[in-house]
């Protein structure tokens, strides 16, 4: 495994709730938190949803379930409406509404937009250097392998972590719409533009008919913050402008 970057976690930018918001062509409402979620501030729903879950999963789910109220109530959604999970772990999120959680170490966010916005969203985050070479091989298809090794050590280990972090982020928000359970190397990523700190990723190939269906409306972006890789899809209504 690859050494992880310490470098204090970036700060959303001045006006912004966070670092997400820059990662939608749209507006979205966001919130992220830094450090462990608070047990006790759960509704007495979610509280019993985790029946049996170990305490570093219910402070986890805790930190989800903040960000989620917080950027739900942003958008006039009442505080005491439950966040609940469906049968695969996923945030059942209320009617009308779309939205996405994401956890790494340290560091966890929510975004939701009106389901008029989008047909589905989904972000997240993870610590550069964690996608280390000896996970490409269950990761990546060789056209992602012959990418990274193209370049440089540092913008190698960047682009695994960009690359993992989009396809989560695209999973959720096909998710919802699809049904699909995909593995990571059903589908495949490049940049379309040279490797930069910023920018958008184009699906190549997804081997899901149901998951294609989606991709024809997708649009994925990323961005390196500190630490951290940030990736945001989003399943159009129609298909996006070139």
């Amino acid at each position: 495994m690859m050494p992880v970057d310490d470098t204090p976690l970036p700060r959303p930018p001045e006006g912004s709730t966070s670092l997400f918001q820059a990662l939608f062509a749209f507006p979205v409402s966001a919130c992220e938190l830094r450090g462990p979620g608070s047990p006790q501030a759960l509704l007495p729903a979610e509280r019993d949803s985790l029946h049996g879950a170990v305490p570093a999963r219910i402070a986890e789910f805790a930190a989800g379930r903040h960000c989620a109220h917080q950027a739900l109530q942003a958008l006039g959604v009442a505080a005491d409406v439950p966040l609940l999970r469906g049968p695969h772990r996923e945030p059942l999120w209320p009617a009308g509404w779309v939205g996405s959680i994401t956890h790494t170490t340290g560091y966890c966010a929510a975004v939701v937009a009106p389901a008029s916005a989008c047909a589905g969203l989904g972000i997240d985050a993870e610590h550069c250097g964690r996608v280390g070479p000896e996970l490409w091989p269950m990761l990546f298809d060789a056209s992602e392998l012959a990418q990274l090794h193209s370049l440089q050590p540092l913008a190698r280990d960047r682009l695994a972590t960009v690359l993992f972090a989009a396809k989560e982020a695209f999973f959720k928000s096909h998710f919802r719409l699809s049904g699909a359970m995909t593995e990571f190397t059903d589908m495949a990523l490049r940049p379309t533009a040279p490797w930069a700190e910023q920018g958008r990723l184009e699906l190549i190939r997804v081997g899901d008919a149901r998951v294609a269906a989606c991709a024809r409306h997708a649009t994925l972006r990323y961005a390196l913050q500190g630490p951290l890789a940030l990736a945001s899809a989003t399943v159009h209504h129609t298909a996006p402008a070139a």
